[in-house]
């Protein structure tokens, strides 16, 4: 049977096959479960500090904004001759500054302006770890393995971020949100000792100057007949702006409908991450290659009616954490179908530039999005809020279905 006929049972035992592809799992997912933790425990930390979901927003503003700088970090990441080595020096500094927030916490020493150089040194330093592990399964992988692999990654990769929500969330009921900070700063060492096995080796090219490599990078971004990469990075844009609105929101749901519960904020949470590993396994079995641009505009479209769903409800746990599951199956549904077609269709040895110069649009956007929500959220109104976030997108949805590059991509 030919590469490209597999059966999805094929495709998932030769991607279970790959010994370096489980290893590099192992690292990455060391570390991303700590993401989980830091994710959950971050928002809550910074809340109960000042009481201000504008300090929440500038928090989440300054991940977004440092985020934006893998466009500088994805022609270093294509010319590493072993992109291991950017998890095996990064790791351990990330989790050196994750301890430092934890600990000035416990002992009360942190002010929010050390919270905020803090959180800047994590997110700096995540734009490298990031842009290798979206480059690594190019690398390691076939382009019909993709959402194979996407689906496995999102199994393993979303069981143990469950669990790494739900242990953020008891952690911030037992001992404080700190106590996520230093989990995450030892599962970040962690992920450092697991790459170590690791040979990333994107396959060689002419050598290349810093400046050649970079703009043979966004020549990908914005060459093409129809610029289709600039078109996607138009509802790219759209969607992350609202890269914070679930966090925010969901924060905002257990301040105001359940009465400042760390309990529900901790249900919402995992109820949202658990529907991305749904989706994620659903479409490493589908295989969608020849739809991609469908999946994702179709997503969008569900996720803003979800959004608006979400804040409708009556104040009943179950109802709210099966909305954010719903939340969850969507807004990854985009976010897997557009990773698998960037890995899918773009040479290996480019990959890393692609995908972080493609998530300029969206991080910048972001970025503002976190400030401009946060100042929402504040007004204490979830329905105004997620009024918002649905609504735009919705207009995101609407976009992508109507770019005929956008809806056409396949790979």
């Amino acid at each position: 049977m030919s590469r490209t006929t597999r059966s999805g049972e094929s495709r998932f035992r030769s991607v279970l096959a790959n010994r370096q592809y489980l290893v590099f799992l192992a690292s990455a997912n060391a570390a991303s479960v700590g993401y989980g933790v830091y994710a959950i425990s971050i928002v809550w930390l910074t809340y109960s500090l000042t009481h201000d979901f504008l300090d929440v927003g500038v928090v989440l503003a300054i991940e977004y904004a440092c985020y934006t700088l893998t466009f500088l970090t994805g022609p270093i990441v294509d010319r590493v001759r072993n992109q291991r080595s950017i998890f095996v020096l990064s790791y351990p500094v990330q989790a050196a500054a994750a301890a430092a927030i934890g600990l000035g916490v416990f002992y009360r020493f942190l002010s929010i302006g050390e919270l905020f150089a803090l959180v800047a040194v994590i997110s700096i330093l995540w734009d490298m770890t990031w842009a290798a592990a979206n480059a690594a399964p190019g690398v390691l992988l076939t382009p019909d393995e993709q959402f194979a692999a996407a689906g496995i990654s999102s199994a393993i990769g979303g069981s143990v971020n469950i669990a790494g929500y739900a242990v953020g969330g008891v952690l911030i009921l037992l001992v404080g949100a700190e106590g996520g900070m230093l989990l995450y700063a030892a599962l970040l060492v962690a992920g450092a000792l697991l790459a170590l096995p690791l040979v990333i080796s994107p396959p060689r090219v002419a050598p290349q100057t810093f400046t050649e490599s970079f703009r043979e990078g966004w020549e990908l971004v914005v060459g093409g007949e129809g610029r289709p990469y600039l078109q996607l990075a138009t509802v790219d844009s759209i969607q992350g702006f609202l890269a914070g609105a679930a966090a925010l929101l969901i924060t905002l749901l257990a301040a105001t409908t359940y009465h400042a519960s760390a309990t529900s904020y901790s249900v919402l949470f995992v109820a949202y991450i658990i529907g991305g590993v749904v989706i994620g396994l659903a479409l490493g079995r589908w295989n969608p290659r020849g739809s991609v641009g469908v999946v994702m505009g179709t997503a969008l479209l569900a996720g803003g009616a979800l959004l608006l769903t979400s804040v409708a409800l009556p104040a009943s746990l179950v109802l709210g954490a099966a909305a954010w599951l719903l939340v969850g199956v969507s807004w990854s549904a985009y976010m897997d179908a557009k990773y698998a077609f960037y890995r899918g269709s773009i040479p290996a040895q480019q990959l890393g530039r692609f995908v972080s110069n493609m998530y300029l649009f969206p991080g910048a956007a972001a970025a503002v999005g976190a400030v401009v929500l946060s100042w929402v959220a504040g007004l204490d109104d979830p329905w105004l809020l997620g009024g918002l976030a649905g609504s735009l997108l919705l207009a995101a949805g609407v976009l992508g279905v109507a770019l005929p590059r956008v809806r056409a991509f396949r790979y």
